[in-house]
This record gives C-alpha cells, structure tokens and sequence, in this order.
C-alpha cells in the first residue's frame, strides 16, 4: 500500500505544470530616460571636491547665513568637566519631476545621540495636528469655500530657545582662526538635538498666541482668529502649516507674519 500511493503521488507531481516563467524585456516607450545622479557627499571635504563645490558651497553659506544671524551660538572657552557634542553637514539634492536637480540643499545637523539625558536635555515631546483633523479642516474648506495654503518654515528649528547648557564642537569649515580651542555654547536649537522639536513647537505657541490667536480645546495645534465674519485657521504639523482664511487677504497675512524673521 505504501509503494502504490507513492507511485500515485509521484504521478501527480508529473502532470503539474510547470512554474518557470520566460522573462520579456521590459519596455517603458519611446519617451522614457534615465538620468545618472552623482551621489550626495557625505562630508565637508567630500562635497568641496566635487564638479559641484561650488553650488555645494552657496549651500553650505545659506545655512551658515541661517545660523549666524539667528544668533544660535556663541564661541566660549569648554567648561572644565564638560563634553562637547559633534556635528555634521548633511548634503541632499532636490530634484525636480523630470529627474533634473532642482537645489543643493546643506545642513548643519548636531550629533544628539551623544546627548545625556538629564544633562543636555530633559523632555523631547512635541504635538503634532492629527490626520483627522487635517482631513476635517479641508473638508470644511470645501463646504465653506475656504481659501487653502500650505506653507514650511525654513530653518523652523533654529527659532527655538534652549534652556539647557549644550556644548557643541565647531563645524567643520568654519574654525574659526586662533580660536581653534574655543566650543559653540547653543543658544537656540539646532537640527538633530534631542529637544529640537519641542523647543520650535513651544517658541510658535508663544508667538502665534501674542498675536491673538486661540488654540483649540480639542487639537494643540490648531489655532484660530476670527472678528466680524473674517479670519484665519493654522493647523501645524512641525514645520508645516495648513492655513486656511475666509478670503486671500486673510490668509497671506498670516502666511507673511509666519516667515521665519517674524517666528
């Protein structure tokens, strides 16, 4: 009885098909092309060799612009007991639909998995508006013919105000001459610190609030401002915001009091 049934299933086996697949050629049509991307440097020296140094380094001026006139550190002696954190530049390059690169984009990102809690920072949590409330406010755009505009802040975590001592290492390019011993004491909150997001969220609730806004009972980070039929709605999501307005004029007053000189 064994050997018959074994006899039996090995026929079946036999007149299974078989599951081998030719493969074809693939082919996308006449108007497809492929673009050859260099790949984006991964250091200060990495990116001033490259074809591209000098939009690199326009980049990299922005950044250092951002920062020196948001007043984020200050050059001081270390602290005797004190550690320094790192830092690093991050290079990305943004392309445009068509595959052809639209900006180079640089960042000066501090090394915050070096951070100590209960030293260099203590709570890290900031709200975000919910999915929910965002698919709500369009809807209520739709019915009430609202003026729609989506908006991000640039450099919005540099706005932020520490209340910590953090120590940070010059970055590298920007040593300055003879004082080559001296650290960055951070003033503001710099990308890649542990409390970054927290510190941008409370500086923006100060600073909306002060201009009259009200924030909703139900969502931390929707605000609102209405007089006599007119107003504006704010719902931020980090360093993007959905602003919605009874009228154009509405909403690009609030979209040019957000810019980052008024944060």
């Amino acid at each position: 009885m064994k050997l018959s049934s074994r006899r039996h299933q090995l026929n079946q086996n036999s007149l299974r098909p078989s599951t081998k697949r030719t493969r074809r050629p693939k082919d996308f049509g006449d108007d497809f092309v492929t673009y050859h991307v260099e790949a984006d440097p991964l250091t200060y020296d990495e990116a001033m060799k490259t074809r591209d140094a000098v939009f690199w380094k326009e980049a990299i001026d922005n950044e250092i612009d951002s920062i020196t006139s948001n007043n984020t550190w200050v050059l001081v002696d270390l602290p005797e007991g004190a550690r320094p954190i790192g830092c690093k530049w991050i290079f990305k390059k943004k392309m445009k639909a068509d595959g052809t690169i639209d900006k180079f984009k640089a960042r000066l990102v501090a090394k915050g998995f070096a951070q100590k809690q209960g030293i260099d920072y203590f709570d890290t949590y900031a709200p975000v508006a919910r999915m929910t409330t965002i698919r709500l406010l369009i809807a209520l755009a739709a019915i009430h013919k609202l003026v729609i505009h989506q908006m991000d802040v640039k450099t919005a975590f540099l706005n932020g105000e520490l209340t910590e001592e953090i120590y940070m290492q010059q970055p590298e390019g920007f040593v300055v001459r003879g004082l080559e011993d001296k650290v960055c004491t951070l003033m503001k909150s710099l990308y890649g610190l542990k409390q970054a997001p927290k510190m941008w969220h409370e500086k923006f609730d100060k600073v909306i609030r002060s201009n009259g806004y009200r924030v909703s009972e139900t969502d931390k980070c929707v605000y609102t401002k209405f007089a006599d039929g007119r107003g504006v709605i704010v719902c931020l999501y980090v360093d993007d915001m959905l602003i919605l307005g009874t009228d154009l004029a509405a909403s690009q007053r609030q979209r040019n009091s957000s810019r980052p000189s008024s944060v």
